[in-house]
């Protein structure tokens, strides 16, 4: 099965290394955020509202760019630009993400985990983590230990890379159309 080139064989193949990289990258980060969700969950604490929406997103975009690479396989002609719209809402919803896991753990030293936190870590720490079900604070959370940190800040980074693959994959949908309409790629015969 030869790859659709869509008048444009290397815009068409820079499209397919990007959704396998965004593949990837989502089987990922699914596997880091509900391994983290896990560790809270078992600690007897709500898990983060970041990590569980980072979770959410990236299990609806993996569905859709699973079903999505059929689409392109079969060379729908409007399929381009409703393909584009999804790729341009997944990227804000992304982008959203990002920034809701980054704000609490952008300063976050994962070798001086509480180097760059306030004083009041510890209190809030205590206060919360004797009751069943509180939720703690995402940087206490990845603050308490090396794997918590990385892990917190792989899924972030994650997420920015992902951001930048659907802001790619949004961008040349509809060059590809306008490309494959210019070659004549989508002209119907009647048999």
């Amino acid at each position: 099965m030869q790859i659709p080139s869509y008048g444009a064989a290397p815009i068409s193949a820079t499209f397919l290394i990007a959704r396998v990289l965004q593949l990837v990258f989502l089987v990922i980060i699914i596997g880091m955020a509900s391994n983290f969700v896990n560790s809270m969950v078992m600690a007897n604490h709500e898990p983060s509202r970041e990590i569980v929406g980072a979770l959410a997103i990236t299990s609806i975009g993996t569905l859709y760019t699973l079903v999505s690479i059929s689409f392109y396989w079969a060379q729908a002609e409007l399929g381009l630009f409703v393909m584009a719209a999804f790729d341009a809402l997944i990227f804000v919803a992304f982008v959203v993400v990002s920034v809701s896991i980054g704000r609490p753990v952008s300063y976050l030293n994962c070798y001086y985990r509480f180097e760059n936190l306030e004083g009041s870590v510890l209190d809030g720490l205590k206060a919360n983590w004797a009751k069943k079900g509180s939720t703690i604070n995402l940087a206490y959370w990845s603050g308490m230990n090396k794997s918590n940190c990385f892990e917190t800040k792989a899924i972030w980074g994650f997420c920015i890379a992902l951001t930048i693959l659907y802001a790619t994959t949004a961008i040349l949908l509809p060059t590809l159309h306008f490309k494959a309409k210019k070659a004549g790629g989508f002209v119907k015969t009647i048999a």
